[in-house]
């Protein structure tokens, strides 16, 4: 059985290098489904995929084969890998997204991604999402097993690098402003919380269930379906009222419920 693959990257939507990797897949695995997850990354910033991984790992099959290109260090030394997880399969590069995955899910092993035959012998210096990973891609939907692609990585060899700075303890990372305006905290929760304080310069900003639950054009805070916090503006922008943008830190207090920070201050 084909199995499906989800393709997230920071490569947008104006230029051939989504088609590209996709077409590199499909003339090795004609028959492949292939299913976009998002091409909106922010630009060399791998950490801001997380969210969307953990989403797509919720509705994904368990046998789906995740590539994700977002990757300052394309044709550098850091290791590209093969992954997995209860039958789930990733392709990405040790960049220190795959470190904060396995934060989350923690029986996901990785493996250097070091076979020769997968790419030829011919590394690619610029364009690894094409020549090197689609590739790998393929290997995997042929049956081919991570471990079997290189040796195994341990967890504490993985590369921690966040790519941000000037975060604190209470800080929550913006890691998307949607196309509402709609601004998504990275604080994930399992159970909702029974208050959160954020405020929108003096005021502090209503905790709600509901979007219905502020006046239009009222700014406010609720858990989102997807269990992530979230500042809105009903039937408005959040982000414009407050100029809030991806890859920003805001500062809240959170009591009550179950859940934890995207990223946490070691």
């Amino acid at each position: 059985m084909i199995p499906f693959i989800t393709f997230t990257s920071d490569f947008g939507q104006s230029d051939t290098y989504v088609a590209s990797v996709k077409m590199a897949i499909l003339s090795r695995i004609p028959e492949a489904i292939l299913v976009d997850v998002t091409h909106d990354i922010p630009p060399f910033r791998p950490l801001l995929a997380l969210p969307a991984l953990l989403e797509i790992l919720e509705v994904a099959p368990p046998t789906t084969i995740h590539l994700v290109v977002v990757d300052p260090g394309v044709g550098s030394r850091r290791r590209a890998m093969v992954g997995e997880l209860d039958g789930s399969r990733f392709v990405m590069q040790d960049n220190g997204l795959p470190y904060f995955l396995t934060r989350w899910k923690e029986n996901l092993r990785f493996f250097h991604l070091s076979d020769p035959t997968i790419f030829g012998g011919v590394e690619s210096p610029t364009f690894q999402g094409r020549d090197l990973f689609a590739p790998a891609v393929a290997a995997l939907c042929r049956g081919r097993r991570p471990g079997e692609l290189g040796p195994e990585i341990r967890p504490q060899d993985l590369v921690r690098d966040t790519g941000l700075s000037g975060f604190a303890p209470g800080d929550l990372l913006v890691w998307n402003v949607d196309r509402f305006g709609n601004i998504l905290l990275g604080y994930r929760a399992f159970t909702p919380p029974t208050r959160v304080e954020i405020k929108s310069g003096e005021r502090s900003l209503p905790y709600v269930t509901r979007y219905q639950e502020v006046p239009t054009g009222n700014l406010g805070v609720l858990v989102n379906s997807s269990g992530w916090l979230e500042i809105f503006c009903r039937e408005g922008s959040a982000a414009s009222l407050t100029g809030l943008r991806t890859g920003m830190f805001v500062k809240t207090t959170i009591l009550g419920g179950k859940g934890r920070p995207l990223i946490e201050v070691e």
